[in-house]
């Protein structure tokens, strides 16, 4: 199944249109009528627009055009829709939504599912807030989290070991540091003539904007841990050979300035203030002692486990 360049796009570009007003609990008229028009098939079953625009809804908003944009993730979520219905058709067709356990299961499942809902709208209605203003604040009381990366400008020589044995590149390597100790600005040209990496025709072998965690560790700790601009380390061994590394700059970390950090910092108090909204509406609805009747618990275990109570699950008080 594939619906990007067919069905997808024209279908997905009518579920926008109606998604406003399917979310306002349309009823009657020509729009009702659309959204109960038939999106997909498989099996004898099928999918409508407005059980699309359902499935839409569980994504927050900032993020629904992109989901919605990604062929594949809807691709998935179609499968998945008529997957789900055509097992249920089998269950129904079986009677096994007449089980008592089943029946109760599914009605823990809509109660939960209504219950997520109702979470949700409590969120999405958080009272609006200064959120410059607190991002601001945010900004000031964190200044550690709006720092730049610490960089390092390096420049390496590699001595690979793959098409010579691990003494005869150890042995050059040691032979191209001696050469550099008496003349380091033979570096460059040491580089282009014996170094193995691949791409020293494009960069001579700099790396200019290096940050913590994008090379392997010890070529990592030799080039944070030089001081110089100009320095040569000795030879740094790593899995792919033994590495020459000169510093060329140190740039330390230095604070964003607001301006620059402010729409995502905005992004991240707006997110975090509704949470907080949200939250208190939670503590405050269960605001309450969960209460055991008595003897409940006896009755549980003993369906479970008979007479052999110390199997049974230990409940606090």
């Amino acid at each position: 199944m594939n619906f990007r360049f067919n069905l997808f796009f024209c279908t997905v570009l009518t579920a926008l249109y109606f998604l406003p007003l399917y979310a306002d609990d349309i009823s009657t008229g020509e729009s009702a009528d659309e959204l109960n028009e038939v999106f997909a098939s498989q099996g004898g079953v099928s999918i409508t627009q407005g059980e699309i625009d359902t499935a839409f809804s569980k994504i927050p908003a900032e993020y629904l055009l992109a989901y919605i944009r990604n062929g594949d993730r809807v691709d998935r979520m179609i499968g998945d829709l008529l997957r789900i219905r055509i097992v249920a058709a089998e269950a129904k067709a079986a009677q096994f939504d007449e089980d008592p356990i089943t029946k109760s299961r599914m009605a823990m499942a809509a109660e939960r599912e209504l219950a997520e809902a109702w979470m949700a709208k409590i969120k999405a209605e958080t009272p609006e807030a200064d959120y410059e203003a607190l991002a601001h604040e945010y900004y000031l009381s964190n200044p550690d989290q709006f720092m730049t990366d610490e960089l390092v400008d390096v420049s390496h020589i590699l001595i690979s070991s793959n098409e010579r044995s691990k003494e005869e590149a150890l042995q050059l390597a040691s032979s191209l540091k001696e050469q550099l100790v008496e003349d380091s600005t033979q570096f460059d040209p040491l580089v282009m003539e014996f170094s193995d990496d691949p791409s020293k025709g494009s960069n001579i072998g700099r790396i200019p904007r290096m940050k913590r965690g994008q090379m392997v560790k010890p070529f990592e700790d030799m080039s944070f841990s030089m001081e110089n601009p100009g320095d040569i380390s000795e030879l740094v061994e790593t899995e792919y050979g033994y590495h020459l590394i000169r510093l060329n700059n140190k740039f330390t970390p230095e604070s964003v300035p607001f301006s620059q950090a402010k729409a995502n910092t905005m992004v991240q108090v707006r997110e975090k203030h509704m949470e907080e909204n949200r939250a208190r509406y939670l503590r405050a609805l269960l605001d309450h002692e969960i209460e055991l009747k008595e003897g409940a618990v006896e009755a549980m275990a003993r369906r479970h486990f008979g007479d052999d109570f110390e199997l049974a699950p230990v409940f606090e008080e």
